[in-house]
């Protein structure tokens, strides 16, 4: 998960769920070195949002889901981040990996900054400089 690639994956049952939450927290672990319990005992909610999803790119609902955040707390977290500049948005949308509703990726990794606000849609870029004119 860490290459930050759509995780927009299907995800039928709770089985599948728990793979998903699973391997956020093994994303986690690893890139942090550290157990998913330590990892909780250590850091307060929102500094664990922003560790999440500079190591995971995924939704609030998934993100929230896997570190056991509740999804409005996590809304709150995404808002203050953003704010502040250190989380982005995608322009486009995408299906949640964890509810299959139309969402948008999160990331804290100033490496998808820049990703993140470009949109794979012509229509945007139909309007951008030396766009279908010819120029």
């Amino acid at each position: 998960m860490y290459n930050h690639c759509n995780p927009s994956i299907s995800l039928n049952s709770t089985k599948d769920k728990q793979f998903l939450v699973t391997s956020i927290r093994q994303t986690l672990e690893k890139a942090l070195n550290k157990s998913f319990f330590q990892l909780k005992k250590e850091n307060t909610e929102d500094r664990l949002y922003y560790l999440g999803l500079r190591y995971v790119t995924t939704t609030n609902k998934a993100i929230c889901e896997a570190l056991t955040i509740p999804v409005e707390a996590g809304t709150r977290y995404k808002r203050s981040l953003e704010k502040a500049g250190l989380l982005v948005q995608s322009i486009d949308g995408f299906n949640c990996p964890y509810t299959f509703h139309k969402s948008h990726l999160l990331s804290t990794n100033p490496k998808e900054f820049v990703k993140f606000q470009k949109s794979n849609s012509n229509q945007l870029n139909l309007f951008e400089k030396g766009g279908n004119d010819g120029n």
